[in-house]
């Protein structure tokens, strides 16, 4: 399965989805927001893991099988979210969140 990020309606396009041969796959109605990295396949390949929401970004999971959706997570707060990755082992999501006025912080590993 190839996913990708279909023509941009105002700040957010449809995700598609075609098989290795270009027909297209039927997904539910998602939306994700312009720029940045919005979706991950899982390590195994049997979920498709996304950015959703605004203006607080939140991931749900898409089941691949089932096409059934799953809030992964109800963060609070408006902060900005361009990018994210799965870990190798498939059990967390890596990512991070900006808010205005944040801080930088340099931590010294020596």
């Amino acid at each position: 399965m190839i996913v990708y990020s279909g023509k941009q309606e105002g700040a957010e396009a449809p995700l598609l989805a075609v098989d290795p041969e270009g027909n297209p796959i039927d997904l539910p109605d998602i939306q994700v927001w312009r720029g940045g990295e919005r979706y991950r396949f899982t390590r195994d390949g049997s979920a498709l893991i996304f950015m959703q929401g605004q203006p607080a970004r939140d991931f749900e999971l898409l089941d691949l099988k089932t096409m059934q959706r799953r809030v992964l997570t109800r963060f609070s707060g408006i902060a900005t979210m361009r990018t994210f990755d799965v870990t190798p082992d498939g059990k967390s999501i890596l990512f991070d969140r900006l808010y205005e006025n944040s801080d930088i912080v340099l931590i010294e590993l020596e």
